[in-house]
């Protein structure tokens, strides 16, 4: 029954009216109007995730108000510059990162292919970051309860060393260990199976590091795939996967490479010198090896030249793709101060997210590399002039140290990693069920099928709520929205209507316009 006293609510009671429908579960009336309904509490019994998840939208309501507030302040570094697509947002990111950001790693695989990696190769990037977190104390947590994201420590390059049967062109017994590692995690926890790999994480830094995330179809498809051949032709996709930088650390430290003179004591305007291999490099050799002065591109560099003091000698680095779009030369001509010129096709430079590449870099087609020298003459003095400086600054994003320094490599790969956790949300879904196994090497037809039972399960358990390949960046949102967002859309468009009508006009109606004191409110009646 309904007591009188339940209907004495006042206007000033109108906004935090919330009333329970009894005999309706999970239903709540958010409307600015009295119901003769009784009001009562619908109490919910928070779990960990719930409240993992409401940290993580207090760090998303930080991010957009830190937008418009001031700078903060930061003892270590304030980014700042247009180096950054926004840098207060940036930075407010990055030390809600720090509060909150929770890793669990899991413990099973044994080395060298899981727990281990390259540490003084090309591939470096692998095993620097898989010791990094097994050793780190700050954002790793043996509590997976606590963990926001959950990484598979594998090295896809550890893989090609000791799985893989070298000219064997069988990729099978690297597909079976992706397959079976996730199979075990799986069935050991219940955190693969509540999001269907949606908060879960893997990195690599080799060529077929793509691939092996295909061996699954969930951890192609739904998980952060952190990866240096970041090419968006190959399924990389920038909303859900991060672009890392490819480092070749052939001493496995940055002695000596890191340095070069100021802007005007660089007389070359631009170098290269590397092998020929892939699509891009010989078009570049075929137009420029040899024929000119200014430009000094080479298959191999003569004796006696050293190649990092040609990068310091010279105002621009050619950093063409080879086989693959990632090239380490990016990252070397950062370090000494070169400004890099990117050519590739359909390649994500590493952490667009939050740097804006333009603004240090200059990005040439493969079609206009006949122009190369037209294109950086048309650069005036002044502009090159900020743009070397800006490298100089951005360049500790890509210093690795050990053990890190802040807003060095290894946080700007975390702080990647967050970002996209941040455009998921997980609700309890699948941790009762039985764990889901892909035993069978999915073939082209079973792959499209697996596909679409991944993304029907995912929209009930995992809603995307940034999607933006850019979500520090000032640009409007893509908003991928199912029938029931659509429904719940128009659902908010009434509440907001209804708390306008309080101090709006009286509406005009051709039947009957509510007025008088027999309503408590006429006109949000109306």
């Amino acid at each position: 029954e309904t007591k009188e006293a339940s209907l004495n609510i006042t206007t000033n009671e109108l906004n935090s009216l919330n009333i329970s429908v009894t005999g309706v579960p999970n239903a709540t009336i958010s409307l600015n109007e009295s119901i003769s309904l009784p009001l009562k509490r619908n109490r919910r019994v928070r779990t960990k995730l719930d409240k993992l998840e409401a940290g993580l939208q207090r760090a998303r309501a930080a991010i957009k108000d830190a937008i418009n507030s001031s700078q903060l302040l930061d003892p270590n570094y304030v980014p700042i510059g247009p180096m950054y697509w926004d840098a207060k947002a940036f930075h407010r990111s990055y030390m809600e990162m720090e509060k909150q950001f929770k890793v669990f790693v899991y413990k099973e695989g044994e080395p060298p292919v899981f727990h281990d990696g390259p540490c003084k190769s090309i591939y470096s990037m692998e095993g620097n970051f898989i010791y990094q977190m097994d050793v780190n104390t700050k954002f790793r947590t043996n509590d997976p309860e606590k963990a926001h994201v959950f990484y598979l420590p594998f090295s896809v390059a550890k893989m090609v060393q000791f799985v893989y049967l070298r000219d064997s062109r069988d990729f099978g017994p690297i597909r079976r260990t992706v397959i079976d590692y996730v199979n075990v995690v799986s069935e050991k926890y219940p955190y693969w199976n509540r999001s269907l790999g949606a908060d879960h994480f893997m990195l690599a830094c080799h060529d077929w590091g793509p691939e092996a995330s295909f061996s699954n179809p969930y951890l192609g498809k739904n998980s952060i795939r952190a990866l240096c051949n970041a090419n968006t032709s190959e399924k990389f996709n920038p909303v859900k996967d991060v672009s890392i930088p490819e480092m070749n650390l052939r001493t496995g430290k940055l002695t000596g490479l890191i340095g070069g003179p100021s802007a005007s004591r660089r007389p070359i305007l631009a170098f290269f010198a590397g092998g020929v291999h892939g699509p891009i490099r010989p078009i570049l050799l075929e137009h420029w090896e040899g024929k000119d002065d200014e430009i000094k591109v080479h298959k191999y560099l003569p004796k006696g030249i050293n190649y990092y003091e040609m990068m310091r000698s010279s105002k621009y680095c050619l950093c063409p793709s080879g086989y693959e779009v990632a090239s380490p030369r990016i990252v070397e001509a950062l370090y000494n101060g070169c400004v890099p010129v990117l050519i590739s096709k359909s390649y994500v430079p590493p952490f667009s997210d939050v740097l804006r590449w333009k603004s240090f870099s200059v990005v040439v087609s493969v079609e206009d590399i006949p122009r190369l020298k037209e294109i950086l003459m048309k650069i005036s003095s002044r502009q090159y002039i900020r743009m070397q400086r800006r490298v100089l600054q951005v360049r500790r994003h890509f210093e690795f140290h050990s053990p890190p320094k802040r807003f060095d490599v290894f946080h700007m790969i975390l702080h990647s990693i967050w970002l996209r956790r941040l455009n998921v949300r997980v609700s309890d879904g699948f941790s009762n069920e039985t764990p889901i196994k892909n035993n069978s090497i999915p073939s082209s037809s079973s792959s499209s099928s697996s596909s679409s039972v991944a993304q029907q399960q995912q929209l009930l358990h995992v809603q995307y709520t940034l999607n933006d390949d850019r979500p520090l960046k000032h640009r409007r949102r893509k908003w991928y929205w199912s029938d029931l967002d659509r429904l719940e859309r128009g659902l908010q468009r009434a509440r907001a209507a209804i708390k306008e009508a309080m101090n709006g006009s009286r509406l005009k109606d051709p039947d009957y316009s509510p007025d008088g004191p027999i309503y408590w409110n006429a006109k949000v009646f109306h």
